[in-house]
Parts: structure tokens; C-alpha cells; sequence
């Protein structure tokens, strides 16, 4: 699934090119109604046609594109692709949303798996009461960080990966930024002193601005733009590296279930 690095780079992408657009027409070239959220695509009509678009920005891993009366919102979820040049005819079978805007541009939603989801509302109180702190804004600190780890007691990398905790974070951003903390997967989190959390929110934010400025990590599907994949794989140090030599400390790299997740860590490096 796409991550915050993954959901900006597609922001990036979009916001040279929306703002001032005027919707003038909604279809769903696949007759796939499960892509509309909250309503079904008469509704979305009445909502969206003659809506000028605003600004286009990331609330964890949603694209919300602010309108000058509403918001519409896109998750990406496992496949979703958001693209504005014309799909070709076999890849307009996974094409479940198109904007067609006055100018005759477009927007098109892609998703081959059928997860991703488009969202209408008015405000975006419903939303703000789901997510948690953004881990690249002003409010996510070391001290922060420290303190909400301490009120819990729960497995580290379940925990970082709730977003009503900290949004954006997933499974690839998660692994690395514990095995640069030092910190293992299972850890319990009010277990977790002020040095090893000072560098866990340290780990977290390099990690992600580095993830940013190398378009994300392409790992199967992610792609965006004129299908432009996202380099940061290859500054991967332990995710997807199973039995290969840890970078620290040349012990074979280890995957186990943590959560339910496939979990890579050292287990020299990466302690309780």
C-alpha cells in the first residue's frame, strides 16, 4: 500500500496542474460503483460539476483536493493510480473515476485491485477525528513522541503503524526507521527510554523526507505521473533484505510476523 512518501509524491505531481480547474463532468468508465465512498455517482455529479478546484495537499495517506465548497478526498489504498493523461483502451477496464474539467483535461483514477476508494463531504471534521499526528509536522517531536509512548503499552510496530496514532507510516517506513533506532519490533513502547524514542522520531523523519525527494519506494505496484516509479528502494537498508547481511553488523536480516505483518529487523542491532 501506498505510504506517506508514496501519497506526496502523488501530490507533488498533482498540484502544479489542478488548482483553478473547473469540474464539468463525473463518470465511472468501468461501471465499478464500489469507488464511490459516500453515495453513488448521481450524487457525486450533484456535488462535484461546476466545483472549482482549490489547492491539493496529503492527510495521511489521503490526496484531499479542497474545493470551493467541499472536499473531494482519494485513497490510494494497494493499487490506485492517479493519473491525467488519457488511459489506453485495456487499462480503461481499471479505470473507476474521471473528472473531465472545462478546459477538456482530465483526471482518472485507476486500481487494478479495486480498494481505492473516492471520497465527497463538506468539512473535514470526520476525517481529523480518525487520524493521528502527522510525523513530519511541527507537533511531531521527541518529547511528544516519548510521552505518547508512555501512556501505552503496546507492541512498538503495531502501534506505529495506527493511524489514529501517527498517519503515513506502513510497513517498508516502519522497519527502517526501527532498525536506525536501534529498537526492536516487539518492544514494548512505555519500555522505551527517552535516548531510544529521541532517535526513533529522529529515524522517522529522515526517513521519510529522504523516502519524498526519491518519489517513494516502488516495491510491486506504486507509480505515478506518466507511470514514473519511485527510487527510494534502493536506499532500502533492511526491508524486503531477508537473510541478507545487516548493514550495522553483517548478521543475517530476519522476517517474522509481528502484528500480522511481515516484519524485517536485526536481531543483534534491534533491541528490547
Amino acid at each position: 500500500m501506498p505510504e506517506l512518501p508514496e501519497v506526496q509524491t502523488v501530490v507533488n505531481s498533482l498540484k502544479p496542474k489542478l488548482p483553478g480547474k473547473i469540474i464539468q463532468s463525473v463518470k465511472c468508465p468501468n461501471g465499478y460503483s464500489g469507488v464511490f465512498e459516500n453515495g453513488s455517482l448521481p450524487k457525486y455529479n450533484n456535488f462535484l460539476i461546476g466545483q472549482k478546484l482549490q489547492s491539493v495537499y496529503r492527510r495521511g495517506k489521503f490526496i484531499v483536493i479542497e474545493l470551493n465548497s467541499g472536499f473531494l478526498l482519494i485513497h490510494l489504498r494497494m493499487t490506485g493510480r492517479v493519473i491525467l493523461e488519457k488511459p489506453t483502451l485495456k487499462n480503461m477496464n481499471y479505470t473507476s473515476f474521471q473528472l473531465t474539467f472545462s478546459d477538456a483535461s482530465d483526471l482518472f483514477f485507476q486500481d487494478i485491485r479495486k480498494f481505492g476508494r473516492i471520497y465527497i463531504c463538506k468539512n473535514l471534521n470526520w476525517l481529523e477525528q480518525k487520524l493521528g499526528v502527522e510525523p513530519l509536522s511541527k507537533d511531531f517531536t521527541s518529547k511528544w513522541l516519548y510521552d505518547q509512548l508512555h501512556k501505552r503499552k503496546r507492541m512498538i510496530k503495531p502501534l506505529l503503524l495506527d493511524q489514529q496514532f501517527i498517519v503515513g507510516l506502513g510497513n517498508i517506513y516502519v522497519d527502517e526507521a526501527l532498525w536506525k533506532s536501534g529498537i526492536h519490533p516487539k518492544a514494548i513502547s512505555n519500555k522505551i527510554g527517552p535516548k531510544r524514542s529521541n532517535r526513533l522520531s529522529t529515524s522517522i523523519k529522515a526517513i521519510l523526507n529522504s523516502a519524498i525527494s526519491f518519489q517513494g519506494t516502488t516495491i510491486i505496484n506504486f507509480s505515478y505521473g506518466q507511470n514514473k516509479k519511485g527510487n527510494f528502494s534502493n536506499e532500502l537498508n533492511i526491508f524486503g533484505k531477508t537473510d541478507i547481511p545487516c548493514p550495522k553488523c553483517s548478521k543475517p536480516i530476519i522476517k517474522k510476523f509481528v502484528g500480522q505483518r511481515g516484519t524485517h529487523y536485526c536481531k543483534k542491532c534491534q533491541r528490547y
